[in-house]
């Protein structure tokens, strides 16, 4: 399996196997430690996406080296399913509030022996 590299990493690789510096796919990968095959993809996927290896100065954005979206199942946290998670939180954590609100024991009513007194501490 291969292992995923950074953003940054991607950036060398690019920059480092550019005609501007000239190296080759293995030197890059002697110095980054990807294999060579994988810094060949990375500049290959960098080029596809609108890297041009002769403009200079060298302009590399984050779209050139960005993860391809993944495929699978679309998750399932919509804008709606978040919002309304969160408004049950709220809802919760104020009927809690209400309900401390409600149980607390007056000052005056506390038992006295639970407030600490500077007579006592002494």
């Amino acid at each position: 399996m291969v292992r995923q590299t950074d953003i940054a990493t991607r950036a060398l690789v690019v920059t480092l196997k550019a005609p501007c510096c000239g190296k080759t796919s293995t030197e890059v990968a002697g110095l980054t430690g990807i294999p060579s095959r994988q810094v060949d993809r990375i500049y290959a996927r960098a080029i596809e996406r609108g890297f041009d290896p002769n403009l200079r100065p060298i302009v590399i954005k984050d779209a050139h080296l960005e993860d391809a979206p993944r495929s699978g199942q679309p998750s399932k946290q919509t804008t709606e399913n978040k919002e309304l998670i969160l408004s049950k939180i709220k809802l919760n954590r104020a009927n809690c509030m209400a309900y401390f609100e409600e149980t607390r024991l007056p000052e005056d009513e506390a038992d006295e022996e639970a407030w600490s007194d500077i007579e006592d501490e002494n």
